[in-house]
């Protein structure tokens, strides 16, 4: 085994020198304001306080403070918004320097021609979904869905995360057409035709092999990404959402993947495709004020399982002839199967809540007993069903809510499935059921060839990766390369 990488805490003269590179204003170690670091980080169940926070303010400053953390092998956990539910924390004592960058946040560019918006990691969805209906309204940056207006729009990206043009665009790692990035050394390169210079990030693959790949969900422990360039989709006026229930989540994955297979036509009017099972809804609110039980939900009309489609279009007759099309599939499924797929009469209001963007859809899961984890798994579509269905049975059986949501990606090509497992955060056996629920369901998951989403270090990556060794010892090599003592966000995807 090689040897265990030692890292050395921030002292007072440390300090002093970082500051002389950000300002003092920019740098500090009071206590309440590292502990609020962590507590923003609601899903961090391994989450550790850091010595320090620095805010730099430009990418020079990122420079200097990553040259004296290297000096002095001092780890860095680089945060964009510090809501990646927990990821954006130290994992490893000694914490060291947390660097929130939501300083930088200027939008620097948006080419409607090229189609893109470059974005500075302190940029916020909120922020940027006001600023292109301001000046840009016929463009709309892909932001992510469910997540907060905070939350920031590289932050989703450089993650592969979940957008609102998911369904049709692909993961948010596709929209990526370059990026600005600053190594441990200080050193600064960019991906893509951007690795030219005086050149556009108008072509993500670049001038020779493509590196930026490296960067993408390597959460902070490859380099501090500075800018990044993402693409931008036509914003169209005609609006709806329809949505049909069912009874298991076998006809949800397989009518959804019936309409997505219509690729260039009703699919692309489709850009975003997301359902679930009906104890979504019980879980948004506490416990003691909503009915557990699934009789309750019927006598409403809402169904055990159900998707939504959201359509855009350019005109309310190509809005019409998608939503009537749609409905056409899902009559002529029931016809061919046998099974009942009842659309879902939305109000009005419920389709203006869907519609809304950015939305806080995802915040009040921690109402229902103190504590939520998003645990997230990447499937083939036709995998979807059955890891509902397992899940699901295996959140019961460790006594949590059997809440599941799953999303199309690239026309159901793939799913985003995501367990949000409501646990009891003042109790120690809850959140240890967690961590059971979480192994044993991620050594079942592996073995079908299913991915996760984010993986966290003391679960997901050690066990995927002692399945993919030859990988994981390219990828030590390439971390050596970029990150010589180790000192970017070490602990994370097993790394040092």
């Amino acid at each position: 085994m090689s040897k265990k990488q030692e890292y050395n805490k921030v002292t007072p003269q440390i300090v002093k020198r970082i500051a002389g590179v950000v300002g003092e204003k920019y740098v500090t170690t009071s206590k309440p304001i590292l502990y609020s670091y962590v507590s923003k980080g609601i899903m961090g169940l391994e989450s550790c306080v850091a010595d320090c926070v620095v805010r730099p303010k430009s990418v020079e400053e990122v420079q200097g403070v990553l040259k004296i953390a290297t000096e002095e092998s001092i780890p860095v956990t680089p945060a964009s918004g510090g809501l990646s539910g927990g990821f954006a924390c130290p994992t490893i004592e000694p914490g060291g320097i947390l660097m929130d960058l939501g300083e930088m946040n200027k939008i620097i560019e948006v080419d409607t021609d090229a189609r893109y918006i470059v974005v500075e990691p302190g940029v916020r969805s909120g922020e940027v979904w006001a600023y292109m209906k301001k000046k840009y309204p016929g463009w709309a940056p892909p932001v992510p869905d469910g997540a907060p207006p905070a939350a920031t729009i590289l932050g989703d990206a450089i993650e592969r995360g979940f957008s609102l043009v998911t369904g049709r665009y692909g993961p948010q790692a596709d929209t990526v057409m370059g990026m600005e990035v600053v190594l441990a050394t200080g050193d600064v390169i960019r991906t893509g035709s951007w690795a030219l210079p005086g050149a556009k990030p108008f072509y993500k693959w670049g001038i020779g092999p493509d590196i930026g790949g490296l960067f993408l969900g390597s959460q902070g422990t490859m380099g501090v990404i500075t800018k990044c360039a993402i693409k931008i989709m036509p914003h169209l006026e005609h609006k709806t959402v329809v949505a049909y229930g069912m009874d298991n989540p076998y006809d949800m994955q397989d009518l959804t993947l019936e309409v997505s297979k219509y690729e260039m036509g009703i699919a692309d009017h489709c850009v975003m495709v997301q359902g679930g099972n009906w104890p979504l809804i019980m879980t948004r609110w506490p416990k003691e004020r909503v009915p557990n039980d699934y009789e309750a939900y019927e006598k409403m009309g809402i169904s055990k399982w159900w998707m939504n489609f959201e359509v855009w279009a350019w005109t309310k007759e190509e809005l019409d002839y998608t939503v009537k099309k749609i409905d056409e599939v899902a009559k002529s499924y029931e016809q061919r199967t046998g099974h009942q797929t009842p659309q879902w009469k939305l109000h009005p209001k419920q389709i203006a809540s869907r519609l809304l963007k950015p939305n806080k859809i995802a915040i009040p899961y921690a109402l229902w007993n103190a504590g939520f984890l998003f645990i997230t798994w990447y499937t083939p579509w036709k995998g979807c069903a059955e890891f509902s269905e397992i899940y699901c049975q295996k959140m019961q059986d460790y006594g949590f809510p059997p809440v599941m949501w799953v999303a199309s990606i690239d026309h159901a090509r793939e799913a985003i499935c995501m367990p949000i497992v409501c646990y009891d955060a003042t109790s120690k056996e809850s959140i240890e059921n967690v961590t059971k629920l979480n192994r044993e369901t991620t050594e079942i998951f592996l073995d079908k060839g299913w991915l996760n989403y984010r993986p966290d270090p003391f679960v997901h990556a050690p066990l995927t990766f002692a399945k993919a060794k030859e990988y994981y010892s390219l990828l030590r090599k390439i971390k050596k390369l970029l990150d010589p003592k180790g000192i970017l966000h070490p602990g994370r995807l097993g790394l040092p």
